[in-house]
């Protein structure tokens, strides 16, 4: 009895020795833990910012200009912010004032801008306010860009301030280059803009006061071939000539207005001065050619100046 008590049991321990060996233990499968990526909120940030001085001169400008130095110096302030790679904003303060010999300087008006620009893969969608003491004016601005093949415009209506001599009647306006062919560094574009005032039109004055003519709506054409020159690791130049080959002016109950085909030759120039901060300028010359219309206002050829330097300091 005993031994079959201990082959039993030595039976058992060897069954339960080949089930180890023969049944593999079970696993238990776990799944990987699953980390969530969270995204960094976009975050503004200024880009650049900047300062200019602008002088205008159309001293010479048929008695519309009165001043010998410039119709307007002009002085600004802007500054550039980004909100990721999709938007961007711009801001712009300036300060204008006359200037003369016999007078001196005297505070003429003043600007603020405000834009908001929303980039897509090859078009930009904005919208930007600009104020003045005359008027304000709300833009929808647009651009594309398809290498060869880009342009852009900048659709606004006007809100003026109709009293008086400075003032300004509401109108639609815009400015644009709705085709630019660009090869190199050469671009040849097309340019329009346009004024085309509301109700009674706009009053014209000059340094006599009120002429009698009421202005319907001004169109001009341009066309612009623009390239650069020149071009080292730090330094950039370049030029531009624009030929203003049409205008169509309409005067209320008059005859067409006077039509201005003009010329224009700009040179323009940049340089970094380090990484960071670039100085840049231009000058442009205009020399009017007026076609009078039967109008017998008289008006002799004549030219207008701006110069332009500013720099960029970008963060």
């Amino acid at each position: 009895m005993k031994k079959l008590a201990l082959l039993l049991a030595a039976l058992s321990v060897a069954s339960v020795s080949y089930a180890k060996e023969v049944m593999p233990v079970a696993e238990v499968a776990t799944e990987p833990a699953v980390v969530e990526e969270v995204k960094a909120a976009p975050v503004l940030r200024v880009t650049s910012v900047g300062q200019y001085i602008e002088i205008d001169n159309t001293s010479s400008a048929n008695g519309r200009g009165v001043e010998d130095i410039g119709e307007a110096v002009h002085f600004g302030n802007y500054a550039s912010l980004a909100l990721g790679d999709k938007w961007t904003f711009d801001l712009m303060a300036r300060k204008s004032w006359t200037a003369d010999t016999d007078d001196g300087m005297h505070s003429d008006n003043h600007r603020i801008e405000l834009a908001a620009t929303r980039h897509f893969e090859n078009f930009t969608l904005g919208v930007k306010w600009r104020g003045e003491s005359t008027y304000d004016r709300l833009y929808i601005p647009v651009s594309y860009d398809f290498g060869l093949v880009s342009g852009w415009a900048t659709p606004a209506y006007v809100f003026g301030n109709d009293g008086g001599e400075d003032g300004v009647q509401d109108h639609f306006y815009m400015e644009a280059e709705p085709i630019q062919l660009n090869y190199g560094p050469v671009t040849l574009a097309y340019y329009i803009e346009l004024f085309d005032y509301n109700g009674d039109g706009q009053a014209i004055y000059n340094k006599n006061g009120f002429t009698g003519s009421v202005m319907e709506s001004d169109y001009a054409h341009q066309v612009r071939l623009r390239s650069q020159l020149f071009s080292t690791d730090n330094f950039r130049l370049g030029a531009e000539y624009r030929y203003q080959f049409a205008q169509d002016v309409k005067y209320k109950n008059e005859k067409d207005g006077q039509e201005n085909n003009r010329h224009i030759a700009i040179i323009n120039a940049a340089y970094d001065v380090t990484e960071n901060l670039t100085i840049d300028g231009y000058y442009q010359y205009e020399f009017n050619k007026y076609e009078d219309h039967g109008r017998n206002e008289n008006w002799s050829d004549d030219y207008y100046g701006e110069f332009y330097l500013g720099w960029t300091y970008k963060f």
